[in-house]
């Protein structure tokens, strides 16, 4: 009744949004900071350590953090940041490959051993072709297609035009394109 009012006399109505806890938000996104780390460091341990660093610089900026702004879009840009900084720190040693039985992957229980074998295979092939990428593509083809963000978002979270990101990650996919017919 009080909405009716409102939009009676013309006055604005606001929805009362609820307002997101920081430690609702890190059991709700930690995993997918995780994977965000894993994929750009290329190392598990580099990844635990990303993934800590992300959360404690969340914590520390968090009375700063837009509550009207999805909290995922804000933590998943912090870590690529700092998944960014770390490799750019540690250099070319932490691009090795993530070991197959490190990845979190479920087994379908129907298929054949024949082919959960080949599909393990080729998503090493593919872990492994992303680790050499370019961090400029690879930051856009870990968030497109491990993280499953729409361009707008990968756009938002790294500060880039969509546009830009349109672009990386057509180049991006040509990269792989080359490196996985060229295995």
């Amino acid at each position: 009744m009080a909405t009716s009012a409102a939009l009676r006399f013309g006055f604005p109505v606001t929805a009362i949004q609820p307002s997101v806890t920081f430690a609702d938000g890190v059991r709700e996104h930690q995993d997918e900071v995780f994977g965000v780390a894993l994929r750009i460091t290329g190392d598990r341990d580099a990844a635990l350590d990303v993934t800590s660093s992300t959360f404690l610089n969340a914590y520390r900026a968090f009375h700063r953090y837009d509550q009207t702004r999805p909290l995922r879009h804000w933590l998943l840009r912090i870590a690529t940041n700092e998944a960014i900084t770390y490799v750019r720190k540690r250099g070319r040693e932490l691009r090795r490959r993530v070991e197959v039985e490190h990845a979190s992957t479920i087994a379908d229980p129907t298929a054949s051993p024949d082919a959960e074998s080949v599909a393990r295979e080729d998503r090493a092939r593919i872990r492994a072709a992303v680790s050499v990428l370019p961090e400029l593509y690879r930051v856009v083809i870990v968030l497109r297609y491990f993280n499953e963000l729409s361009v707008e978002e990968i756009a938002h979270v790294t500060g880039r035009p969509a546009s830009t990101v349109g672009v990386q990650l057509l180049r991006g996919r040509a990269l792989l394109r080359t490196t996985l017919g060229a295995g």
